[in-house]
C-alpha cells in the first residue's frame, strides 16, 4: 500500500489499474492455436512415431536375444567336442580324432562369425 500510496487495500489492489480492460488483452499469438482435430492428428503422428521406433528396436533386441542363444548353444557344443577329444579312445585306431577336430574347426569358425554379428547387432541396440 506504501508505493501506490492507497488508503485501503481495494485501492491498493485497484490502483494500477486505469479501469479500461484494454491492458489486459493480450496481442494474438503469431500462430493459430490448433483446433482439437489438429492436436489430436498432431498426437496421433508423435505416437505413430514413437511406436515405429519402439518397434524397430524391440526386433533388433529380439535379433540379439536370438544370437545370444546360438552362441550359447555353439559354446555348449564346442565344450562337449573339446571333452570328446580329452578321451583317450578317441586317438585309438578307428577313433573319431579326426572328425572330431573336423567339427571342432567348423563350429571355431560359425562361433566367430556369429560373435562378430553379435557385436554389430549390440552397437545398434545400444542408446
Amino acid at each position: 500500500m506504501d508505493k501506490s500510496k492507497a488508503t485501503s487495500a481495494r485501492t491498493a489492489l485497484t490502483a494500477g489499474s486505469n479501469g479500461n480492460d484494454e491492458d489486459r488483452v493480450t496481442a494474438a499469438p503469431d500462430r493459430p492455436v490448433p483446433g482439437l482435430r489438429e492436436q489430436k492428428a498432431q498426437k496421433r503422428l508423435e505416437a505413430e512415431t514413437r511406436n515405429a521406433v519402439a518397434k524397430a528396436r524391440r526386433e533388433k533386441e529380439k535379433r540379439l536375444h536370438e544370437l545370444e542363444m546360438k552362441i550359447a548353444a555353439l559354446e555348449g557344443q564346442q565344450k562337449e567336442l573339446a571333452a570328446a577329444l580329452e578321451d583317450p579312445t578317441a586317438y585309438e585306431p578307428g577313433g573319431r580324432a579326426t572328425a572330431i577336430n573336423r567339427d571342432l574347426s567348423s563350429l571355431a569358425d560359425d562361433l566367430a562369425r556369429l560373435t562378430a554379428e553379435w557385436e554389430n547387432a549390440t552397437a545398434l541396440v545400444a542408446p
